[in-house]
């Protein structure tokens, strides 16, 4: 089984890596922060911020349509345009229909969406794997 964690480089750079729980050999917490040792000598972190669970979600059908929201494209039924939201059912109706706004500059992201058009584009990867 992989276990998604954190590779830090530093303060703000960092990459997903995909591990065997078989080559962790252990796990600690030390000042409340969760740590992963591998067999290599690598300490890893699961992911915790925003930044690293919208890279790890990014890699597949996810995209990020507003600041604090990342959705499933393939689950996207239409963009409303005028609303500037993207909904999660064919034909919504009221203010509690499930959907997420779209801000002005991630309008590219999902412009191409309509109703039954849910995958609006690629989306970037750029995760990687240890293998060791």
């Amino acid at each position: 089984m992989l276990i998604p964690l954190v590779k830090r480089y530093n303060k703000k750079d960092f990459e997903i890596v995909y591990v065997n729980r078989n080559d962790v050999v252990l796990m600690h917490s030390h000042y409340g922060q969760i740590n992963y040792q591998h067999k290599d000598g690598t300490i890893l972190n699961p992911l915790s911020t925003f930044e690293e669970h919208e890279r790890f979600l990014t890699q597949d059908e996810f995209a990020r349509v507003d600041r604090c929201y990342v959705v499933n494209m393939d689950l996207v039924e239409f963009f409303d345009e005028e609303r500037q939201r993207v909904f999660f059912e064919p034909d919504p109706v009221g203010k509690n229909a499930l959907s997420a706004p779209v801000s002005f500059s991630r309008m590219d992201t999902v412009k191409n969406v309509r109703r039954g058009n849910a995958r609006a584009g690629s989306v970037p990867s750029g995760n990687a794997q240890l293998s060791r």
